[in-house]
């Protein structure tokens, strides 16, 4: 069993790890709380999918969803050699340029007024990489842009 102080140790430990890690993203889900439906139109086109969603206090809620590709490099170990020469060895190592990607699900839920009430991003999971490179809000630029 874990005592207090370990458990508070841990605590401390994974939740600046998680948020240093995810940032970006759950910075971004919060600057859509309160700004405007139309704004999201903008940035991220017409959307996949609008559902009617009727919200916790019985409020009529719009969800707009879209499918985002995202597409990054990544430089990777590909192998080692180790080679006899005159009085020694020599050690190689070769790396190669990796490419990647996936598929992201955004989501804004907007009210009657067209105000966002609630914003995910990869249905609003903490650590993902499925959204890597993708601007998620006006004005901000991902790294690799």
């Amino acid at each position: 069993m874990f005592s207090k102080l370990s458990k508070a140790f841990w605590v401390a430990t994974l939740i600046p790890v998680v948020l240093l890690v995810n940032g970006c993203r759950v910075i971004a889900q919060e600057r859509w709380v309160g700004r405007s439906g139309e704004e999201a139109l903008n940035l991220f086109g017409k959307p996949a999918a609008v559902q009617k969603k009727v919200g916790s206090n019985g409020e009529q809620l719009v969800v707009l969803t879209w499918e985002k590709s995202s597409s990054w490099t990544n430089t990777e170990a590909a192998g080692t050699s180790m080679n006899h020469t005159g009085n020694g060895m020599v050690y190689t190592e070769y790396y190669e340029t990796v490419g990647h990607s996936s598929d992201c699900t955004i989501q804004a839920i907007v009210d009657k007024t067209g105000k966002i009430v609630d914003f995910k991003i990869d249905n609003g999971r903490i650590v993902s990489n499925k959204c890597k490179n993708i601007p998620y809000v006006p004005g901000y630029i991902p790294p690799g842009f």
